[in-house]
């Protein structure tokens, strides 16, 4: 019989907690690109791998704390979101999935392997942060750079949230999503929602870098981590909006923390998959999924 410290269990809980908030920040921006555009994008965790490696330099270069780096990485990766959508992803925009994936994994190859031409394989990381100082909670220590970034991913995903639900673009990119033949003859302008929505898309995994490298490190394999995991949230989320993202992150973050409990680090992914299988084979839609 496996036995289980309660204040180790409780510990663990409340770190997957603010772990599942940061992977659903990552998967957010995955959720409104494969949402609204239908595009299989493999890169989109090696966008997070890149961003982590661009926060690395500016901290390091600048001596700033590396969250407040998003404030300059975000505007970047907005910009370079809207360059590659209209060099590459706009090409296959309607496409066999064959081909965008094909497409997509080129281009995670290419920002791999230019990561590891510059740095190598070795992990880059930051020295410093502000978040150091512990919050001891009785049994409970919980990490201030964890806090922080779950603080800062759920406020996100709410601007987020409100973004699609309280404004004109909001509308417009709702509407492509359900229909964009329907959007196009109501005067939307399809391929400037695409655009903008790619974009921000690609600026949330420069966000969700910044926050990575104040408790982690930047190596050219982050992205294989984060990719996966986002298309496990999205999948589980069934295109079920902010809320399926947030709560599908929030599954994965405590089924992980419990499999470290149960048996330890090493096959804590096992959880997290086991539990994708299970849920998709009684939901093959996804928890909140409309189509």
């Amino acid at each position: 019989m496996i036995s289980i410290d309660p204040s180790l269990l409780a510990q663990n809980l409340v770190n997957g907690v603010f772990t599942g908030l940061l992977y659903s920040l990552v998967a957010l921006g995955l959720a409104l690109i494969f949402g609204v555009m239908d595009i299989i994008n493999f890169a989109h965790g090696d966008f997070v791998m890149v961003g982590a490696y661009l926060t690395y330099v500016l901290a390091t270069t600048f001596l700033i704390e590396p969250s407040l780096t998003a404030f300059i990485t975000m505007p970047i990766f907005f910009l370079l979101g809207i360059v590659i959508y209209k060099l590459i992803i706009e090409k296959v925009l309607g496409a066999e999935p064959l081909i965008q994936i094909a497409v997509t994994v080129g281009l995670l190859m290419v920002l791999r392997n230019l990561a590891l031409m510059i740095f190598h394989a070795e992990p880059k990381g930051v020295p410093f942060t502000i978040f150091t100082q512990p919050i001891v909670l009785g049994p409970i220590t919980i990490a201030s750079s964890r806090l922080a970034a779950g603080i800062v991913s759920l406020v996100a995903l709410g601007l987020v949230h409100l973004l699609l639900t309280r404004t004109k673009w909001g509308i417009a990119v709702r509407a492509t999503a359900d229909d964009r033949e329907v959007a196009e003859l109501m005067g939307i302008n399809v391929k400037k929602v695409y655009a903008v929505t790619f974009g921000l898309g690609t600026a949330l995994t420069a966000l969700a870098a910044a926050l990575i490298m104040t408790f982690s490190r930047a190596d050219p394999y982050l992205g294989l981590l984060y990719g996966l995991l986002s298309w496990v949230i999205v999948a589980m989320g069934g295109l079920g909006g902010v809320v399926g993202v947030l709560f599908s992150g929030l599954i994965i973050g405590i089924i992980e923390a419990l499999g470290i409990t149960i048996v330890g680090a090493g096959a804590r992914e096992l959880f997290i998959y086991l539990t994708f299988f299970f849920v998709l084979w009684f939901r093959p839609r996804g928890l909140f999924g409309r189509r």
